[in-house]
């Protein structure tokens, strides 16, 4: 464990600072895979009766691989459309995330893990976003045939165009049903409350829940050889509170080709 620890301080340390940018995905400590090439795309979109609300689009692409068996490393690059606004979708930023294992499946508990994003702004003029660094831990537990995962995140602004001064909170929440590999049910929590100490009240805060399927498949399922795996997910976001878009459609596509 303390051997972990003091080698994920020394990877965060290589790292140069990049911009990091929220998605609707719920990381897992256990989701790190040796010897393949991880290929992902992140996706949502909102929709709202209010013009000012809805349109916000968002799409990522990502290249990972298991750096060790404890430490997942991956490079996005990030494009986004504002809510509200006629301009078309944009490439906005370059991200590298990163995953740690902190303990064995099923030693503990629960399963901890620690993640670590970095990123830079790529906009220019008055589309210039400032740089993010988001942490915190990643928490997972199996009872039975379900699977629950909790994120737990602070984001900092760093450099310039900088419009919040303090730390963020972002919480992310999945329950799964593991009924059948292919397709399985779950439901999803993403909140944001705001900058610690200057958190508005709950109806002005940022919150979708709704449900997920979530689902793998082999290459070898779908024909395309016997090595490898595609995974997905895709969902409804209910928008609960006021300031949150009415709905929001979110998906993920990944690819794991091994090497």
């Amino acid at each position: 464990m303390i051997k972990k620890i003091v080698g994920m301080a020394a990877a965060l340390a290589l790292l140069a600072p990049m911009a990091a940018r929220a998605e609707f995905h719920v990381s897992s400590p256990n989701d790190i895979e040796l010897g393949a090439l991880e290929i992902e795309h992140n996706a949502a979109a909102s929709f709202d009766h209010m013009p000012d609300k809805s349109g916000a689009q968002s799409y990522t692409i990502e290249f990972g691989t298991g750096l060790t068996s404890w430490w997942k490393s991956e490079i996005e690059l990030a494009f986004d459309r504002e809510p509200g606004s006629s301009q078309p979708t944009n490439l906005t930023g370059v991200v590298t995330e990163n995953t740690f294992q902190l303990t064995e499946p099923g030693q503990y508990f629960a399963d901890l893990g620690f993640y670590a994003e970095y990123g830079q702004s790529l906009g220019t003029g008055k589309h210039a976003g400032p740089n993010e660094v988001t942490f915190g831990p990643i928490i997972g537990k199996d009872i039975g045939r379900t699977s629950h995962l909790l994120n737990l995140f602070l984001t900092q602004q760093v450099g310039p165009n900088q419009d919040s001064h303090g730390l963020d909170f972002s919480y992310a929440w999945q329950s799964r049903w593991n009924v059948w590999q292919p397709l399985s049910p779950a439901i999803e929590i993403y909140g944001n409350s705001g900058t610690l100490g200057r958190s508005p009240r709950f109806s002005q805060q940022q919150f979708r829940v709704g449900p997920v399927g979530v689902g793998a498949l082999t290459m070898h399922d779908l024909g395309l050889g016997n090595s490898g795996r595609i995974k997905y997910e895709v969902g409804w976001l209910f928008g609960a509170t006021q300031a949150t878009a009415e709905g929001t459609l979110r998906w993920r596509l990944e690819v794991e080709i091994p090497f």
